[in-house]
């Protein structure tokens, strides 16, 4: 009887949550700039439009637009907002800062306040904000979708992003308002750009350049149309030009790098922007990815079946490397949560700039990368040691990655990814070391899986030397240790007597107790092999001396 492979399972969609939009997304709609005080992290579910003294009946979670308030009034509004469990409340502002009476009202209230600029119409807000409520939950949802790619491209390039469509319309941004451009202030508000920036770009051949490949243009400063300088790369579906991702310059320079990871995401970008064309789910098929990836990680699943459902030739050999943020000491779960997911983000953006096709997969607490179409160890290495300097930064956490080693094919996979696992367990006992090799690290990964061996085998023993290490516990003395340490040191007496801080003579002296003691013959290979293993198999610690590090 032939065997079958498994039928892959594909997930269900997940379903979706109530509809509500966080605060910061629509930060920009109401107040560009944006002038606000207050957390942005409430979600408003409703927008209400009120004018002083008027009731605020059914505003609970809502963002309140305060029409026709001036300070005194705004004030009064934000208070009675508060009472009645509204999120947020936008009011007229003038000049650049929000009245110190409604800040004071805003603080006290636990509410929000945006600052609607003097040049938007209250009813443009309104339906602004109404056709963001109502955006597909793809579009606005939580999780990693484009307005989340859109925040890690705004944190790895230190610009202000915006992503359009095919329209020219945006459908996600992100970036500090305070040093967005008029232009972008713009195109936010209209949710497309504007036209005279767009007969530029068809004068300087923007749009052609950008749909032929994976170009990234950069378009010098317009300061007669409010623009300063600016990177676009297309976001393309093969010849099918899909959108544009762009990045502006704020106060600071762009980051070197930033033409490469824009290529990494708009990459990622393409299959999100296909969900926004033909009104798909792409939480669910981020989600059917992310599980069918991680059943290509740990085996669970037929690897060929998988391959066909990602695109991958199942033959195809492939990098894998494992990457720890080292979360022991994270204040709570959900800040750690929340640090691994900005975390897989990063280097979704990073692996797809470096190989097309490439996934990023969390499991057993790491997080994984697959590489197609391998290169050698020296470019990987590279490539991991700048990751983990951009998670570090990130983090704050004391990221730490494995460059586990080639699958052959994609069935090899999981046994790489185990190899990759357990290595990150050794580098961390080198926390200094932000980036390690399989290569690197095989021998002391044979010397601790020997051990294991050994250790489930109790009669695999060398027992002259295992009473060595009973007698020291006994009688507190040090012979095991300084003769492990001698032989580690291939009896080098100067540099193992200054490790142990005795004198050269102690040393002698306690080899020499420990070979007649023992037996051992320190002539003999296989008793010096055969009483190191014993040593580290009584003396385990998570040192150096027990297991020795990269």
């Amino acid at each position: 009887m032939t065997d079958t492979p498994p039928e892959t399972p594909v997930p269900p969609a997940p379903a979706r949550a109530a509809v509500g939009v966080v605060v910061r997304r629509l930060a920009d709609v109401v107040s560009p700039g944006p002038v606000c005080r207050g957390p942005l992290d409430g979600e408003i579910v409703d927008v209400v439009i009120a004018e002083p003294g008027e009731p605020l009946d059914g505003a609970a979670g809502a963002l309140v637009l305060a029409v026709g308030a001036r300070e005194g009034e705004a004030a009064a509004m934000v208070t009675a907002a508060g009472a009645v469990g509204a999120v947020a409340v936008a009011v007229r502002i003038v000049g650049e800062e929000l009245p110190e009476a409604v800040g004071v009202a805003a603080e006290e209230a636990g509410v929000v306040v945006l600052g609607l600029p003097r040049g938007l119409r209250w009813d443009h807000a309104e339906a602004e904000i109404r056709a963001a409520l109502a955006a597909p939950a793809d579009v606005f949802g939580p999780g990693r979708d484009l307005f989340s790619l859109a925040q890690t491209v705004a944190t790895l390039t230190q610009g202000v992003v915006s992503v359009e469509d095919g329209a020219h319309r945006v459908v996600a941004y992100a970036g500090s308002g305070d040093e967005a451009d008029e232009l972008r202030r713009r195109s936010i508000l209209g949710r497309s750009c504007p036209e005279p920036y767009l007969a530029l770009l068809r004068r300087l051949g923007v749009h052609q350049r950008v749909r032929a490949g994976e170009e990234v243009v950069m378009v010098a400063e317009q300061p007669e149309l409010g623009a300063r300088r600016r990177l676009v790369i297309g976001i393309n579906a093969g010849r099918r030009p899909l959108g544009t991702i762009w990045v502006q310059e704020g106060d600071r320079p762009l980051a070197e790098r930033a033409p490469e990871l824009l290529r990494g995401a708009a990459r990622i970008a393409a299959t999100q922007l296909v969900d926004h064309y033909f009104q798909g789910d792409a939480r669910a098929r981020l989600a059917s990815r992310e599980e069918l990836s991680h059943g290509l990680l740990t085996g669970r699943f037929d690897a060929a079946a998988l391959a066909a459902h990602l695109g991958i030739d199942p033959a195809a050999e492939a990098d894998v490397i494992a990457v720890d943020l080292r979360e022991q000491g994270a204040a709570t779960a959900v800040g750690a949560d929340a640090r691994r997911a900005e975390a897989a983000g990063v280097m979704s953006v990073h692996a797809a700039a470096h190989r097309d096709n490439a996934l990023v997969v969390h499991a057993c607490g790491q997080l994984y990368a697959i590489l197609p179409t391998p290169a050698e160890e020296a470019p990987l290495v590279r490539w991991a040691e700048e990751l983990v300097t951009t998670l570090r930064r990130l983090t704050g956490t004391q990221v730490q990655a494995v460059v586990a080693g080639r699958a052959e094919r994609l069935a090899d996979i999981p046994s790489v990814k185990l190899r990759g696992h357990r290595a990150l367990q050794l580098l961390g006992r080198t926390p200094e070391v932000a980036v390690g090799t399989h290569t690197r690290l095989a021998p002391a990964l044979l010397v601790r899986d020997t051990l294991e061996l050994l250790d489930q085998a109790p009669r695999l023993r060398f027992p002259a030397v295992a009473a060595l290490a009973d007698r020291d516990r006994t009688q507190g003395t040090e012979l095991a240790r300084s003769l492990l340490l001698y032989l580690d040191g291939f009896g080098d007496v100067g540099a193992v007597a200054k490790q142990l801080n005795v004198h050269p003579n102690t040393l002698r002296y306690r080899i020499r107790r420990a070979v007649a003691l023992t037996g051992l013959d320190l002539d003999d290979p296989e008793h010096r092999l055969a009483a190191m293993l014993q040593l580290r198999l009584d003396l385990r610690e998570p040192d150096a001396a027990a297991f020795p590090g990269p």
